[in-house]
């Protein structure tokens, strides 16, 4: 679960750590990263040092740590701070857990604290050896070079704190088992269980991490107002107490940090005239230089043109419209951040609509013929535009010979093989994608992920938000049909029944209206064949769709 919970295991704790011999940070009062990193390495010079790094290595490095399976325990440090979480952008929508290993934690969290309470300071441990050791490498290149990029800047700062982190998880490890505060609240007890039992019932083996936090921040509640299990166990509580101040001060930074762009030019009073060059003006902060942005053109909030990518220097001209782009007044700019410092927040823009004109043409009943233009063309014929269209046509069934189709090797995904290891009885993930006619739909380029081999002719497909739910608007083709029609993602799963061809590969893919608030614009999909169920994930933009093939099997 490598980028699983990067915010619930970062640690801000400003008391003098007598552990160490001096506490590595600095208040954060500088608005600037890289001046802040700065700061803090050159004040703080001890936990930087190579000795400190061989002390902590040889006092942390070994005997405490987590066994891969109990990582996610590092949920319950600070469990109540689950949307903030995604609003700080550390987020991996994409991210599942295991609904056992969950019910795991839950259970024990309810039966076992002290047994919790242990496996999360281990993960605790894990952590914060990890993050430590990742600041330390960015402040001895600091060192070594005296130079700093905005992007190690804003790592340093997020890593940094997992020295002072190893104190308090290690404090942890050597709190006695009779430290309990409990006064049951049977009624309250009850609605705990009736947590687990529906967390049980409802979820499919694989739960995505925006549930998982949703359910463990309320299943959290519930264990306080019920007054047993973890939340009674006093070094516990005093432990999460001070995560959630550390991890909240953490968020605040990190928002203040993420990247932002805004297009200052085309404006909504812009009218620009096709074909022909025009210019992009825009702004941006957290963004170098050396970053690239995408823009698009939209029309009635679908591509019509990708304009480019271009360096971030603020100002680009000379970009052409192509020909045939029609006239009307619902034209739009997106520019999207490309290879951001932090994938799960994306700085994006779309401007307000403008005008596109059409060129105006002379009539050509006043063009004039001179002699020498009636004479034979010497045009090179590479100078001559010629208008491409791209254009859908269905292949025409001819009684030629049949030729093999060419195959794309995809590598199964690591949650898929998870899952296989886990159920004896699933659907069948095939690791080759025939390439099927549809590569294209509407302008937008389809790239197959997998192919799925189910048992019977109808299938349940469900579908729901994978990440936060952000205002993502959907439409799910099916074999170039539409089966559902721009439909707003949630957590709430829509569910319906289709039909498969049994005599070909079903194309299904995912078309997206918008972006929502944090693209790209991802979906869940769970496919059910009545004896078996696979998970999936698509992911799909304003120029692209992710698909899967589903075949029936023979």
């Amino acid at each position: 679960m490598k980028n699983f919970l990067f915010l619930l295991v970062c640690f801000f704790f400003s008391q003098p750590n007598h552990a160490h011999d001096q506490p590595p940070f600095v208040e954060s009062l500088i608005d600037d990263p890289i001046e802040l990193s700065k700061k803090i390495i050159n004040e703080g010079a001890d936990p930087w040092s190579e000795a400190a790094k061989e002390r902590i290595l040889e006092t942390y490095g070994s005997g405490n740590l987590a066994d891969a399976s109990n990582k996610s325990y590092i949920l319950l440090e600070s469990p109540s701070l689950v949307f903030d979480y995604f609003q700080g952008g550390f987020g991996n929508s994409q991210e599942l857990l295991s609904k056992d290993i969950f019910l795991k934690i839950l259970n024990q969290a309810v039966n076992s604290p002290v047994m919790a309470s242990t496996e999360v300071a281990k993960a605790s441990l894990d952590q914060s050896l990890k993050e430590y050791l990742l600041a330390y490498s960015i402040a001895k290149k600091f060192k070594e070079s005296n130079s700093l990029s905005n992007e190690d800047a804003i790592k340093f700062l997020e890593n940094r704190f997992g020295y002072e982190k190893l104190r308090f998880a290690k404090n942890l490890t050597n709190t006695s088992s009779e430290n309990y505060n409990q006064v049951p609240n049977k009624k309250n007890a009850k609605k705990v269980i009736s947590k687990i039992n529906f967390i049980k019932k409802t979820y499919p083996n694989q739960i995505p991490l925006i549930n998982v936090l949703a359910e463990l921040e309320e299943f959290y509640q519930l264990l306080k107002d019920a007054n047993i299990g973890l939340t009674t166990y006093v070094p516990y509580n005093n432990f999460q107490n001070s995560v959630y101040k550390l991890n909240k001060q953490r968020i605040n930074e990190r928002i203040q940090w993420r990247s932002s762009l805004e297009i200052t030019y085309p404006t909504n009073g812009t009218v620009w005239i096709a074909p022909g060059p025009v210019e992009i003006e825009w702004t941006s902060s957290n963004l170098d230089d050396s970053k690239t942005i995408k823009f698009f053109l939209t029309r009635d909030d679908v591509v019509v043109q990708v304009l480019g990518v271009f360096k971030n220097n603020h100002f680009v001209k000379d970009v052409n419209l192509r020909k045939g782009l029609p006239a009307g007044n619902k034209y739009k700019i997106m520019g999207i951040e490309l290879f951001p410092i932090n994938k799960y927040h994306i700085a994006k823009y779309a401007t307000p609509y403008f005008t596109i004109k059409k060129e105006d043409k002379i009539p050509e009943e006043t063009i004039v013929e001179t002699p020498s233009e009636i004479a034979e063309p010497q045009a090179d014929v590479a100078e001559i535009p010629i208008e491409v269209k791209e254009i859908n046509i269905e292949p025409v069934q001819e009684p030629v010979k049949a030729v093999e189709k060419p195959v794309v090797q995809i590598q199964k995904p690591i949650e898929t093989i998870a899952v296989a290891e886990e159920e004896e009885k699933e659907i069948v993930v095939s690791e080759e994608v025939k390439v099927p006619v549809r590569t294209i739909f509407e302008g937008r380029k389809i790239s197959y992920q997998k192919e799925l081999v189910v048992d019977n002719e109808t299938i349940t497909i469900s579908l729901y938000d994978h990440g936060r739910a952000d205002g993502d608007i959907v439409s799910i083709y099916l074999n170039g049909e539409q089966i559902v029609a721009k439909h707003t993602l949630t957590y709430k799963k829509k569910s319906f029944e289709v039909k498969l061809n049994l005599k070909k590969s079903n194309d299904l893919f995912v078309y997206a209206h918008n972006l929502g608030n944090f693209p790209p614009n991802t979906v869940s999909i769970e496919v059910k064949d009545g004896s078996s169920a696979e998970n999936i994930t698509l992911n799909s933009d304003l120029s692209s769709c992710e698909a899967v093939l589903i075949t029936v099997k023979q």
